[in-house]
C-alpha cells in the first residue's frame, strides 16, 4: 500500500516517526514523508523520500517561529506552556480556562504549524498520489485534512501524554452544559474552514485520528477514549558517529546532563538555557555536580558554555547519540524532551526531569513509577539538583523502577510487528468507502 507520513518542520517531532516509516518501507510498501521545505534535508538524511509542501521557515513562517509567535500573539505560548495540564482530575478545570487554552492553541500553534500553504500543498499531493494511509504527527492536522479530502485512512502518531486532547475533551463536556449558541469550539472552527476550501467536512476524527499510534509506555498513557495501538519506541536522533571515548566503559557511575537538542539545531539563542534551568544558572548547575562521585557527560557546546570553567568530573561533548550514551549511564538529568525521556525508558535509566507544566504529566508518571524524579523548573535550586542526582545514584529502587518501565516498553510491538496490523486497519477502514 501507499503510506504518507507527515510532520511539521520540527526535527525532534519527526524523529519518532522514522522507525515506523522504515518498517513499512522494508515490508514493501511505498512511503513518502511530507513537510515544509526546512525539514527536507532531515527527511532525506534518514534515507526516506521527502515531499516539500508549504513554505520555508520553521513552522512555515520564519527561521525562529516561537519568537515571532510571541510578537504576533503576546503571551500566547506562555499560556499554552504554563496551563495546568495535571490537576487532580480534568473535571476540576473550568470552561473559561479550557476555552482560552483551545483558542490560543488553535490560533497560535495549530494554524501556524499547519499553515494554509502547507495544508493546500499536502492536500494537492495526497489527492494526486492517492495514499491508502496517512500517518500524521499529533499536531500536524494537515495530514488528517489531506486524508479526509483524498479518502485515505489516517492515524495520529503520539509521542507523549495526550494532554491537549484530554483538555479538549474536558472542554467539550463542559460545552454540553451551556446553551448551544455559546458552545464555542475554536479548533473545530479553524479545521472546518480549512476543510471547506477543499470541499470536505469536519468531524472529530480530524482531531483524534481514526486510531492513534502511541509510543508512550502503557502505564503512562492518559485515558482519552480513543482507539490506541501501542508501539515500542525505537531511538533515532538523526545521523550520528560513535566517539572514541564512548567505546570504553566508564570507571565510575556516569550521569548524562542534557538540556535539549532543539536549543541548538533550531536556532534557539543560548540565553534560552535560562528558561530551561529556571532560577539556576548553567554555572550553578555545573557546580552542583562537582562533588558527585560520578562522571558527568554534558551535551553542551562551546557557545552554551561561554567562559564557564568545567569541574574535573564533567566532560562537555556537544552532540552525542543518546542511544549509545544512555546505556552507559546510571542516571540522566534533562529538560523533559520526548526523545531523551523515551530513550532513557528504553534503556532503563533513572531520570531527573526539569519540567514546565507542559511536561509535568510525563514527569509525574515517571516519578509515580519510581523510575526517576521530577522538579518544576520554577523550583529548581543547585541543592535540589545535587540531592536528586545523589538519590538516583544511591537508591536502588529507582534503578528497579526504571527497569520495570523498560520491560513495559520492550513488551510493546516493534515497528516491524506493527506494519501488518496497520495494513489490516487500513483495509478495514477503507472498505466502508471514500469517507472512512
Amino acid at each position: 500500500m501507499k503510506v504518507l507520513f507527515t510532520c511539521f518542520a520540527a526535527p525532534t517531532h519527526y524523529y519518532s516517526l522514522v522507525p515506523l516509516a522504515w518498517a513499512l518501507r522494508s515490508a514493501g510498501h511505498e512511503v513518502r514523508v511530507a513537510s515544509q521545505p526546512d525539514l527536507v534535508d532531515t527527511i532525506t538524511g534518514a534515507g526516506l523520500t521527502a515531499v516539500p509542501v508549504g513554505r520555508s521557515g520553521w513552522f512555515g513562517i520564519d527561521p525562529w517561529a516561537p519568537e515571532l509567535l510571541g510578537q504576533i500573539f503576546p503571551g500566547s505560548l506562555d499560556l499554552v506552556r504554563d496551563f495546568d495540564y495535571t490537576g487532580d482530575s480534568p473535571h476540576t478545570w473550568n470552561w473559561r480556562a479550557l476555552l482560552e487554552l483551545e483558542h490560543v492553541a488553535s490560533s497560535a500553534m495549530y494554524a501556524t504549524m499547519n499553515s494554509d500553504p502547507m495544508i493546500d500543498g499536502l492536500t494537492e499531493f495526497a489527492t494526486g498520489w492517492q495514499p491508502d494511509l496517512v500517518v500524521w504527527e499529533m499536531y500536524t492536522f494537515a495530514g488528517a485534512i489531506a486524508a479526509q479530502v483524498c479518502g485515505a485512512a489516517h492515524a495520529r502518531f503520539l509521542w507523549g501524554p495526550d494532554i491537549a486532547l484530554r483538555a479538549r475533551h474536558a472542554m467539550l463536556r463542559l460545552a454540553e452544559e451551556r446553551p448551544p449558541e455559546h458552545r464555542d469550539d475554536p479548533t473545530a472552527e479553524w479545521l472546518t474552514a480549512s476543510l471547506a476550501r477543499h470541499g470536505a467536512h469536519f468531524d472529530e476524527e480530524i482531531v483524534t485520528g481514526q486510531w492513534t499510534i502511541d509510543i508512550t509506555p502503557p502505564s503512562m498513557r492518559l485515558d482519552v477514549d480513543v482507539r490506541t495501538v501501542g508501539m515500542r519506541y525505537i531511538p533515532y536522533g538523526g545521523p550520528a558517529v560513535l566517539p572514541d571515548w564512548l567505546r570504553t566503559p566508564p570507571e565510575r557511575p556516569r550521569i548524562c546532563l542534557t538540556l535539549g537538542l532543539t536549543s541548538r539545531s533550531d536556532g534557539q539563542p543560548v540565553s534560552a538555557l535560562d528558561e530551561v534551568l529556571g532560577s539556576v544558572s548553567l554555572g550553578d548547575l555545573l557546580e552542583a555536580v562537582r562533588d558527585l562521585d560520578a562522571e558527568v557527560v554534558a551535551t553542551l557546546d562551546p557557545d552554551q558554555l561561554g567562559e564557564i570553567r568545567l569541574p574535573d568530573n564533567v566532560r562537555a561533548v556537544g552532540f552525542v547519540p543518546f542511544n549509545e550514551l544512555l546505556p552507559t549511564c546510571a542516571a540522566v538529568l534533562h529538560q523533559g524532551g520526548s526523545g531523551t525521556r523515551s530513550t532513557a525508558e528504553v534503556h532503563g535509566v533513572p531520570q531527573l526531569m526539569l519540567t514546565d507544566p507542559w511536561d509535568a504529566v510525563r514527569g509525574q508518571a515517571v516519578a509515580r513509577c519510581q523510575a526517576g524524579l521530577t522538579l518544576p523548573r520554577a523550583e529548581v535550586t543547585a541543592d535540589l539538583l545535587r540531592d536528586g542526582l545523589n538519590r538516583l545514584l544511591k537508591d536502588p529502587s529507582f534503578t528497579e523502577g526504571a527497569r520495570r518501565v523498560q520491560q513495559e516498553v520492550l513488551a510493546e510491538p516493534s515497528p516491524n510487528d506493527l506494519a501488518p496490523l496497520l495494513v489490516e486497519l487500513t483495509e478495514s477502514r477503507r472498505a466502508g468507502g471514500s469517507h472512512v
